[in-house]
């Protein structure tokens, strides 16, 4: 897809170095959604772009916005903002950006964001059980913590957030076209 992120995949992907007992140091691109700031790791990330108009398609799925066409690839671009505790609603500005990950051997999926921090920064993963803003996090998170501050975000992880049916609802879309 771009030139860019596969550079900071190649940068990510380097061995980490062990920092403590809680985890390894990973490299995380940060995004906001509906006000509440995220991180993703560097990783999981395909290509970021900015945001084109949706093609928005009949779906029985709670969490497909539409497609997208990108260089003649056909991405669907879900909604997960809802299971965030967001609403589902977003404003689309110059800062929105379409991030898009590698579901599969052969597909892609995007995820509309607010706005994302292109500066990788360094965290160390912490247990699910670890605190965020005094509350115990729930089952579908993990907390980072940035090296070097005590800044703690929610990791997105795209497995943990989507379930096996709705990918297979991505693929019946995919199919479609």
């Amino acid at each position: 897809m771009g030139q860019i992120i596969p550079l900071f995949q190649r940068m990510a992907q380097k061995e980490p170095e062990k920092k403590s007992l809680e985890g390894n140091t990973e490299k995380f691109f940060s995004f906001s959604m509906g006000g509440k700031a995220f991180v993703i790791p560097a990783v999981d990330v395909a290509e970021v772009a900015a945001y084109s108009s949706l093609i928005e398609i009949p779906t029985n799925s709670e969490i497909i916005s539409g497609v997208v066409n990108v260089r003649g690839t056909v991405i669907p671009i879900l909604n997960i903002r809802k299971r965030l505790g967001l609403s589902q609603e977003y404003i689309v500005d110059s800062k929105t950006k379409v991030v898009y990950f590698k579901a599969s051997q052969d597909y892609f999926i995007g995820m509309i964001v607010d706005e994302i921090d292109f500066r990788l920064i360094e965290g160390i993963i912490l247990p699910k059980t670890a605190s965020l803003a005094g509350t115990v996090s729930d089952d579908k998170s993990v907390i980072m913590e940035e090296k070097g501050t005590n800044c703690r975000f929610q990791v997105f992880f795209i497995d943990d957030w989507i379930k096996p049916s709705e990918f297979d609802d991505v693929r019946k879309v995919l199919d479609s076209f």
